[in-house]
Order: structure tokens, then C-alpha cells, then sequence
């Protein structure tokens, strides 16, 4: 009953992203890695299962889903300068660069793979009309 529950609420947030937004930009995440750290919470999360269907949602709508290495330093590249911050630990929420900037741990990351999306979208010709199409606070859909 449980899994069916939040395999229904997968389908409802990804029509619900697919109708308010024509890309979608994810960061690929080490599942493997964060159950490890946090134990089971992270395979309860399902989040390869939502993937999953997000991304057959935006298909047949004709969306676009893409995903940024998770190897790119979205946390650790100042949105500013382009700096990179190879001090920076998990716990670190908040950090000053170099340049003076002080960047939230997590508005900084979705800025940043907001940017490498578009970039990679240009790599592959796809033209965006507005990139602000890719602001997306996952706060406000439940996330």
C-alpha cells in the first residue's frame, strides 16, 4: 500500500514538473554512496523509481530531463567567480569565496547545474527561449 501510495505521488509531481517546466535539469546522485552514509532513508526515498518515471512523463509530453555528472563541483563552484572551494565540507551550509561572495550550500548547487544544464543543452544545439525555465525550487513541489 505504501509503495503504491508514493509511486502515485511520483506520477502527480512529475506530470505537476512537466506542465510547469519544458527542461528539467538533475544532478546524478551515488544512491550507492548516500545509503552508506544515511542507511536505509535513502532507499526508502525511491528516487531511482521517480527518475524513472519522470523521465517517460517528460517523453511523452516532449519535455527535456537531463542530468549533470555527479562529479561536477555544484556545491563547491563559486556561482560568482567560477572559483572552486576544495576545503568545503558536508556540513558546511553557507561559505565565503575568495571573490566575497557568500554562497548558500544548496542555492548555489541548483544555480550551478541550472548553468551546466543550459550548457549542455547548447552543446547539443538545443536552443532555450528563456533559461529563467529552469528555475526550479524543489521546496515548492514537496521535494
Amino acid at each position: 500500500r505504501i509503495a503504491d501510495c508514493r509511486r502515485d505521488w511520483f506520477f502527480k509531481l512529475a506530470h505537476r514538473l512537466t506542465d510547469a517546466y519544458d527542461v528539467l535539469v538533475f544532478e546524478t546522485l551515488n544512491l550507492k554512496g548516500m545509503s552508506k552514509l544515511w542507511g536505509r532513508k535513502v532507499s526508502d526515498l525511491a528516487f531511482a523509481e521517480f527518475v524513472k518515471i519522470l523521465e517517460w512523463i517528460a517523453y511523452l509530453k516532449g519535455k527535456i530531463v537531463r542530468f549533470v555528472d555527479q562529479w561536477f563541483p555544484s556545491s563547491k563552484l563559486c556561482g560568482g567567480c567560477g572559483c572552486i572551494n576544495d576545503d568545503l565540507q558536508l556540513e558546511d551550509r553557507k561559505w565565503r569565496c575568495a571573490c566575497g561572495r557568500v554562497n548558500d550550500r544548496d542555492d548555489n548547487a541548483s544555480q550551478n547545474i541550472k548553468r551546466a544544464g543550459i550548457a549542455a543543452l547548447n552543446r547539443e544545439g538545443v536552443r532555450l527561449a528563456s533559461a529563467s525555465s529552469l528555475c526550479l525550487k524543489l521546496e515548492s513541489h514537496g521535494l
